[in-house]
Parts: structure tokens; C-alpha cells; sequence
């Protein structure tokens, strides 16, 4: 009998919102999120990344999937991602051969990555994040796949913003 797509996507989002409504650990809830986005839509791996008001730097704040050194070197300009990012747009790359946006293809080749999207949403009024699914090959996602990611991301963002105000509440008390 085969497995409807939406049944699982609709089960792994309550794991999910039970993860984040328990307050678990950020880094295992994060993990969690990006581990879901990745194989539910048949990804290699994928990042979380925040950017702050005020940097250029969009720091890994949790991975699934990648080496350390695509991690540490990346393939994508930040430059240009940033400005998709503060704007909203949906980053989707599926020739990273040609595509302007990809400094570093020796690294992308080595990683087996061909093809990623990336979702950009807003944490707070200063930060803001990308969810970023990796492919080794093109990827054109299906509505379902980009609604999963959009709500995952959703998700992530809630649980920087929990742990960020109960971080706070223990420095007032």
C-alpha cells in the first residue's frame, strides 16, 4: 500500500509543533525541522540560516545533511542572497553551473549538490532567517513540498523566538 505525501507531511508537522510547544532543546528542534525538510523532499541536506540588522553575515544556526566544509565555504553569494532574503524572494536554483548567484562550484560539485531552494522569512523586526533545502539534482518542488517548507520555516522561527523570550524572562527573574 503506498503512503499518501500529505499523510506524511500532515504527521510530521504535528511532531513538530509538539516539538517546539515542549520546548525542547532550540539546536535538537531546529535539527528536527531541517531533517524533515530534507527528506520529505528528497533533499541532501539543508541549512538554517539568521541574518541580523545591520550584518552581512548570514551565520549557520543549524545543518542536516552537509560537510563542514560546505558549511564553512558555501556555494551561494551572501551578498546577493541577502537581498532576496530582506525582500522575501524565494531563491530557487537548479543549474549551479551557470547560475550568477554560485560562487564556489568546485565546492557545490564536491558536496553533490546541483539544485537548492530557499525560503526567506522574518524571526523579529531586526532578523531574519533562510531555510535552505540542498539537491543533487534540479528540483522542481510541488506545491505541497513548497507549503511543507514554508510552514517548517514558519516553525523554526517560532522556536528562536520562544527560546529568545525565555532566555530573557531568565535574565529578568
Amino acid at each position: 500500500m503506498q503512503t499518501n505525501p500529505m499523510d506524511t507531511f500532515f504527521y510530521a508537522l504535528v511532531r513538530v509543533v509538539d516539538t517546539v510547544y515542549q520546548d525542547e532543546d532550540l539546536s535538537d528542534c531546529l535539527y528536527f525541522i531541517l531533517s524533515l525538510a530534507t527528506e520529505l523532499t528528497g533533499g541532501k541536506g539543508s541549512t538554517l540560516r539568521v541574518l541580523e540588522q545591520g550584518t552581512f553575515n548570514l551565520k549557520v544556526v543549524s545543518s542536516y545533511g552537509l560537510s563542514q566544509e560546505y558549511l564553512q565555504t558555501g556555494a551561494i553569494d551572501c551578498g546577493k542572497s541577502i537581498t532576496e532574503i530582506t525582500e522575501g524572494d524565494i531563491i530557487i536554483i537548479n543549474d549551479f553551473e551557470t547560475d550568477p548567484r554560485i560562487r564556489n562550484r568546485d565546492v557545490a560539485r564536491r558536496e553533490g549538490i546541483a539544485g537548492v531552494i530557499g525560503i526567506p522569512f522574518t524571526v523579529n523586526e531586526t532578523t531574519y532567517s533562510i531555510l535552505r533545502v540542498y539537491y543533487p539534482m534540479k528540483k522542481t518542488p510541488t506545491h505541497e513540498e513548497m507549503e511543507l517548507l514554508n510552514t517548517l520555516g514558519k516553525l523554526s522561527c517560532l522556536a528562536i523566538e520562544r527560546t529568545a523570550l525565555s532566555e530573557m524572562e531568565k535574565d529578568v527573574f
